[in-house]
């Protein structure tokens, strides 16, 4: 799949979404609504958009685990595993 690249506006989108993630995360933790994070970001994102979204977050997981917040890093890691799971079902769906 080609990258492209991304319009000023889908930037600061990702930069919103990955920052209600962390917030998310760091209020609810296990109970975060990972699921309705992913369907926002799939709904308002490109898929290169989505992809960047996914690579913010891994960022911040890497960041938490420097920092020693393993919890909230683990949660991360599954709200990342949700996205991933959604951006493959679509890359499969257009190709």
């Amino acid at each position: 799949m080609r990258k492209r690249r991304m319009f000023v506006g889908e930037r600061l989108l990702v930069s919103v979404l990955t920052r209600r993630y962390v917030r998310a995360i760091q209020s609810e933790g296990p109970n975060a609504p990972y699921a309705d994070l992913a369907a926002d970001a799939m709904k308002r994102l490109s898929i290169d958009g989505v992809h960047r979204l996914r690579e913010s977050l891994k960022r911040e997981r890497e960041r938490w685990r420097a920092e020693g917040e393993n919890r909230w890093a683990d949660h991360m890691t599954s709200a990342i595993r949700d996205l991933d799971s959604r951006a493959q079902i679509l890359d499969d769906l257009l190709r």
